[in-house]
């Protein structure tokens, strides 16, 4: 391995090894002696963590090395190395090399001792998770005038070599500096690969909304019924967030096209923390001038706090706690679209026995606000009877406990457990709080069948024409949208799992998961005299297993594992739905799948990494379309019915890439891809409603028979901050998505009822999806305390910062119509201008005279320009503001201007622009 470049080298006191008298060195591991009292309660501890846990996505990386007598270049035999803070040590084998697994992410010091040399202690080594941290120490021959230490500051790795995945990595120190991280996806949007669709639902590499997978400190929080993060996760509580976009490795399944985990901070001998409040400004909507306001305050306001250390009254070195919690407030700029939302959450660490290290973590969050939309499914409008609009609730909670069981330095047993809970309601406004049979209007007649006026007084012919606005589309008075939806699913899980260090060159990890799932769905909806409704509950079951080696190399790198995964649904289905058929219910099948997956690095040169990958990835669809309609009910408009045989989606993916250093501070990674996209889930029509009657509506399913295909190339130069105050970075993809659907539900509302359209295509085109171009720069200037510079002869202001985040995409396709919705020319071949946006954020930190104290001040902007960015349009006109279809006054006592006003309100939807310029100024302070 290369020797350590040359580093400036300074003294400080040595340590003395004897001030903690809790800890003593054996065998390589660090031993806690513990009281009898200690050792009732956690051995309560461990029995929990041994016998119940989850199988998570990784959280913790690899420390390895070199270390080298720095005179003679010649190994150190049985140098101890420590992470310091942990209870990680180990010694230098014959060849002077070490490693140590099972590093949580973050930031360390590490420490090397011997007989004969200096301690050498590298400071700020950053561990990754996943991942591989080369740390070489070069020690120096001891001497009788200086008791000193070498402290040598870590340069963690610009190229990393172990890399065989597309992964963009967020450490805690560079999210700090981002604009816009209200939320994990708003970190997220701008890189490569990375679309965001009409839906404002993200999409990777040419896959479809849903496709990718959400672990939170190595558990998943996926929401099953929309396949999305079902809890929030605050960006300012995180170690460590990354995204990988391919050849994630077998330890991941139920992910087609991504991978997002975010790791929380943890706790160390060393209390640290942050209080951060902000207030924000935008420019408000107005639904009775359809324009947007001047810049001013919403209501839009944050607090939010993290604080981590040892804790109180038990052992500093062993016993750890982090917690973090947030309130936001933020109305939007749109009326009726506000959120409130309070989160919190906490992790502990313990070591209750020299081997054992326990982890527990719990996350809670609730949110309500309430959802705009200018038209529903019907083209009406609530614009000037908002309360009519759905209010939502949401609640999560995640609960785990972890145990690691060190064997010896080389194999670690890891169990854990968890419990995930997430609840969405969305009801009317102002009836919110009721369940959908105690609205007005609702009843029965004496068969339990519905005979209410729900849908007559508030969706049926309640409207008066005489009225412009009533005329036009607005709804008026106490009108609602009468849909009721609620969800709910939880999961325990348990896992056990093993990791096997085998030589310096094998890391062998493999493990089992199984997952039981308790689910609910109740749905209402009164458009018509025959509402439309469902009820549901089931608890399907998973179980996976999977193993993997990754083999480290001087000139490769491989990962290989293989993966399986097996589902049961645990339902019976309607077998024979329509009118006048007997039921006849059967159980839905069990599936599984077996998925290799390989990857490759190749170090061409130490300037050079160059990678492959391959792998075969399978997904559970959405929930909804396994459990809807499953007792076959056939009689209200036109009917859908839930496959619980549904097969899991399906990607096989190929990627290469090269990493290269073009100079010491310039980097330029380049990846291409291709992706191979079988069994999308969709809609075809499965029979007519009355199997004697061809005029009857249709009966459609959820089949497995949408293809498609993703290939791409993505672009990455960097320009690393080295000794310079300028860093930034700019990326170019170019991506080309096909496929015959968009969405499963594409068929169901595109092709059924059209007249010229009247089977789904059997030839690929562009996706809704698919953005041929993308372009994101980022610039940061960092102006540090130390830094000496003067303008006109004066000193000016130093420990500030300036960081900008520029977006470029060009436009999304649509399919264009006629005024009555049918096709006109290929499906997709319009497209939407290209859109821009520049976010910025200032920081300017003030250093406490008392302690380790920083006051900062912050300034974030989100669309500096205030770019009205068109992202929808309506199809038969191609203008986000004009449907093409103008109103008449119905008699001469209508005024034709003021219908004509009342059009232009109606025609205008602000959801077809992107979000207006937001202003957020703040304080932070970190100690």
């Amino acid at each position: 391995m290369k020797h350590l470049d040359n580093k400036v080298i300074t003294c400080m006191n040595r340590i003395n090894k004897n001030d903690n008298k809790e800890f003593e060195i054996n065998g390589g591991f660090t031993l806690v002696r513990l009281t009898p009292k200690l050792t009732t309660l956690y051995t309560l501890f461990v029995c929990i963590c041994i016998f119940a846990s989850h199988a998570a996505a990784g959280i913790t990386g690899k420390i390895s090395g070199i270390v080298l007598d720095a005179e003679f270049g010649e190994p150190v035999v049985g140098a101890t190395i420590r992470v310091i803070g942990t209870n990680l040590v180990t010694q230098t084998d014959i060849d002077g090399e070490y490693f140590i697994i099972n590093v949580t992410s973050g930031k360390y010091d590490v420490s090397v001792t011997t007989v004969g040399f200096e301690q050498t202690i590298k400071k700020d080594v950053r561990v990754l998770v996943d991942l591989t941290t080369p740390v070489d120490f070069e020690l120096i021959e001891e001497t009788i005038e200086l008791d000193r230490d070498v402290v040598v500051y870590a340069e963690n790795p610009i190229i990393q070599k172990d890399l065989t995945a597309s992964k963009v990595i967020f450490t805690s120190d560079r999210l700090r500096q981002l604009p816009n991280i209200i939320t994990v996806q708003s970190v997220l949007t701008n890189y490569p690969g990375v679309v965001i669709g009409r839906d404002e639902d993200m999409h990777i590499r040419g896959g479809r909304s849903g496709q990718v997978a959400y672990y939170f400190d190595g558990f998943s929080v996926q929401d099953p019924f929309v396949s999305n993060s079902g809890i929030k996760i605050m960006p300012n509580a995180l170690e460590e967030l990354t995204l990988t976009s391919g050849g994630y490795t077998a330890e991941y399944g139920e992910a087609l096209s991504g991978v997002v985990s975010a790791v929380s901070k943890e706790g160390s001998s060393v209390y640290s923390g942050s209080i951060k409040m902000y207030e924000g400004m935008t420019h408000p909507y107005s639904v009775y001038t359809n324009e947007w306001g001047g810049l001013q305050k919403v209501g839009n306001k944050s607090a939010s706090f993290q604080l981590s250390g040892p804790m109180p009254f038990l052992r500093k070195s062993v016993d750890h706690f982090s917690v973090a919690g947030e309130y936001l407030h933020d109305p939007s700029s749109l009326p009726h679209n506000g959120i409130v939302s309070y989160t919190g959450t906490a992790k502990l660490s313990t070591q209750p026995a020299p081997q054992l290290r326990l982890v527990s973590n719990i996350t809670y969050n609730e949110s309500q606000g309430e959802i705009y939309e200018h038209r529903d499914v019907n083209n009406r409008s609530y614009d000037f009877n908002l309360d009519g609009l759905p209010s939502f609730k949401k609640e999560a909670y995640l609960f785990g406990l972890s145990g690691n069981y060190h064997v010896n330095e080389k194999m670690i047993v890891q169990t854990r457990f968890n419990h995930f809970y997430t609840m969405t309601k969305t009801a009317p406004s102002h009836v919110f709080d009721k369940y959908w049979s105690e609205w007005d209007g609702y009843s029965e007649d004496s068969n339990g069948v519905y005979n209410g006026t729900i849908d007559d007084d508030n969706y049926g012919n309640d409207y008066d024409p005489l009225v412009a606005s009533e005329l036009v589309g607005f709804t008026a008075g106490n009108d609602y949208n009468p849909t009721f939806r609620y969800r709910e699913s939880k999961y325990n899980s348990i896992q056990l799992s093993i990791v096997n260090q085998v030589d310096k060159h094998n890391q062998f990890k493999t493990g089992i998961e199984y997952r039981k799932y308790d689910i609910k769905w109740d749905f209402k909806q009164f458009y018509n005299s025959q509402p439309y409704g469902e009820k549901y509950s089931s608890k399907p079951t998973y179980f996976s297993f999977f193993f993997q080696d990754k083999m480290e190399y001087e000139f490769y790198i491989i990962n290989l594992g293989l993966r399986y995964d097996y589902r049961n649904n645990n339902i019976q289905y309607n077998a024979t739905p329509g009118r006048g058929l007997e039921a006849t219910y059967v159980d839905a099948e069990g599936t599984s799948n077996i998925s290799p997956r390989i990857g490759i690095s190749f170090p061409v040169s130490e300037r050079s990494v160059a990678h492959f990958n391959y792998g075969l990835y399978y997904q559970v669809p959405r929930f909804d379309y396994l459990y809807t309609n499953l007792q076959g009910e056939v009689e209200s408009g036109y009917p859908i019915l839930g496959n619980p045989n549904l097969k899991p989606e399906k990607t096989t993916s190929y990627e290469i890439g090269l990493d290269h250093m073009l100079s010491d501070n310039l980097r330029l990674d380049v990846t291409a891809y291709y992706k191979d996209i079988e069994d999308l889930v969709s809609t075809r029509i499965y029979g007519m409603v009355d199997s004697k009657d061809e005029a009857s509506n249709p009966i459609t399913a959820f089949v497995n028979e949408d293809y498609g295909s993703a290939k791409g190339l993505d672009l990455h130069l960097e320009m690393l901050p080295g000794s310079r105050l300028i860093s930034g970075s700019v990326s170019y993809g170019y991506m080309l998505a096909n496929g015959i659907g968009s969405d499963a539900y594409e068929p169901y509302y595109s092709y059924i009822t059209s007249q010229i359209d009247t089977i789904a295509p059997v030839t690929e085109f562009p996706l809704d999806f698919d953005q041929r171009h993308t372009v994101t720069a980022v610039l940061d200037l960092r102006v540090p305390s130390n830094y000496n510079w003067k303008l006109f002869g004066m000193s000016m202001p130093t420990n500030w910062g300036v960081g900008l985040v520029g977006s470029y995409g060009s436009g999304l396709p649509y399919t264009i119509t006629d005024d009555f919705g049918n096709r006109i020319g290929k499906r997709n071949e319009g497209r939407l201008p290209a859109n821009y946006t520049v976010d910025m954020k200032f920081n300017k930190d003030f250093n406490m005279q008392h302690g380790d104290y920083k006051l900062g001040f912050f300034v974030e902007i989100d669309n500096l320009f205030d770019k009205r960015n068109v992202i929808d349009v309506y199809t038969n006109t191609g203008r986000p503001d004009d449907d093409g279809a103008p109103t008449t006054a119905i008699n001469a006592s209508q005024d034709q201007a003021v219908v004509n006003q009342y059009d232009r309100l109606y025609d205008h939807d602000p959801l077809h622009y992107s979000r207006p310029r937001t202003i957020r100024t703040g304080l932070e302070l970190n100690f």
